[in-house]
């Protein structure tokens, strides 16, 4: 800090008198101001011109290294695991003199286990640009295949298989809990909640719009937590439920439900089954309101669950209207494009096409309007999922309608001795599971039961 000397200035002649003289207590016309005095030990003009000359490079140094950290093209993008949808995350820049980074050593693959996700030698380390107390830090695993027992939601875990693998999702039908649970015993991933087996199976009703949003939500999330860290749940979103914010509302239902996708259309309210005769579309107008509606429910939560634009349009209004719907709902942000009612294989293969590499579904409904492809077929055509809506509410139909006729004319059921007892079903519905719980908590309500 620089020392101050005092001067006493004085309104007659002389104005200055050294401090050092103590004035007389009866010294009239004198005023006292202080002045900064350089200490003797101060520096020289040359050695604070070498200060501010270093300090003029140390800001130098700092404005370029800000300018590199705002340089995206100094970034690497990896695919980040996280659980709240996000898709990419930026390491600090690669060290220059290592030169241009191959960034499909990052590219995740899904899904391995959990010990490969522990294992750091799957980890690449590169180089951190921090104040000099960080030296390196850990980029996701450069091989990475994600665990079904992962603690991923359901919507990131889909997100996932359709963003970064190349395999096509098969999904069978269920529309409650117990073909939920079969085709999970079975071995399905992704299920598919048909909307009109739901209605057949809630309401005993035939789709033609009957089942409510009420209806339809508490389905949903029943069938989507039988077993979410395991399995996802594509659902029936039929037109919405009404208008804008009745679907936002709805989406932010589906949200809560751990639904991981889900599909809405462009049929008119009072819809009806896809391979029924006679559907209504409305205009594409309001048809693209919808899927802004409902995109903007998925962003304003921070959802990852998948948006799936659904057009029945091909039967009133033709193909190429259905291309014009597709690709602005594309555009307007849609995850995956379903196309309803192909007319011809042919169709369906230039649909995809037309609309790579956007993903698309394939409904498949035997003996409904549109042909029968296989799954090799879709494959090869290049669709991404594929759901069989009546692959559950069909053979239960035929199934159980035989089993009554026998008892009815027959007076017996013909499943005896087929080893398919109370038990076995009870097994398919978490009986084992059940009973663990309550012999881990003390319990001895259900010992030896399992």
């Amino acid at each position: 800090m620089a020392q101050m000397k005092t001067v006493v200035v004085s309104n007659e002649t002389d104005p200055t008198v050294d401090s050092n003289v103590k004035p007389s207590l009866g010294a009239q016309n004198l005023s006292f101001t202080t002045v900064p005095e350089t200490p003797p030990d101060s520096p020289s003009n040359a050695s604070i011109d070498a200060e501010r000359q270093s300090e003029e490079k140390s800001q130098d140094v700092l404005l370029s290294s800000k300018t590199q950290l705002a340089d995206q093209s100094n970034y690497d993008v990896i695919p980040a695991i996280t659980d709240v949808g996000q898709d990419t995350v930026e390491t600090s820049p690669p060290d220059a003199a290592q030169g241009p980074q191959d960034k499909s050593k990052t590219q995740g693959v899904f899904p391995i286990s959990t010990t490969q996700l522990l294992d750091k030698s799957n980890y690449e380390t590169v180089p951190a640009s921090t104040d000099g107390y960080q030296n390196t830090i850990q980029t996701s695993p450069t091989q990475l295949v994600l665990p079904s027992t992962h603690s991923l939601s359901p919507a990131t875990r889909l997100k996932h298989k359709l963003h970064y693998s190349k395999e096509m999702l098969v999904c069978p039908g269920v529309y409650d809990g117990l073909s939920a649970r079969i085709a999970q015993a079975v071995g399905f991933g992704t299920l598919y909640m048909t909307g009109a087996g739901s209605t057949a199976s809630m309401l005993g009703m035939a789709d033609l719009g009957i089942a409510t949003r009420d209806d339809m939500v508490r389905n949903a999330d029943m069938i989507a937590n039988l077993d979410p860290h395991h399995h996802e749940i594509i659902a029936d979103m039929d037109t919405g439920y009404g208008g804008p914010v009745t679907i936002a509302q709805t989406v932010k239902q589906y949200i809560r439900a751990n639904v991981a996708a889900f599909h809405i259309e462009d049929q008119v309210l009072t819809k009806r089954c896809g391979h029924l005769s006679g559907k209504k579309v409305v205009s594409n107008q309001v048809y693209l309101s919808r899927i802004r509606a409902a995109r903007g429910a998925i962003d304003s939560e921070r959802a990852d669950i998948q948006l799936i634009a659904r057009t029945d349009a091909n039967q009133q209004l033709g193909y190429d209207e259905c291309m014009v719907r597709l690709k602005a709902a594309r555009d307007l942000g849609a995850d995956v494009g379903l196309l309803e009612g192909f007319k011809s294989k042919e169709e369906a293969a230039k649909a995809v096409k037309e609309l790579a590499p956007w993903p698309l579904l394939l409904n498949i409904v035997e003996n409904g309007h549109s042909p029968l492809i296989t799954v090799d077929e879709a494959r090869e055509m290049g669709f991404r999922i594929m759901i069989f809506s009546f692959a559950g509410l069909a053979p239960a139909y035929m199934a159980i309608k035989g089993a009554y006729e026998k008892l009815l004319h027959q007076g017996i059921t013909g499943i005896q001795g087929n080893g398919i007892g109370p038990k076995v079903l009870f097994n398919v519905c978490g009986l084992k599971e059940a009973v663990a719980i309550d012999e881990n908590a003390g319990g001895m309500d259900y010992k030896g039961l399992a």
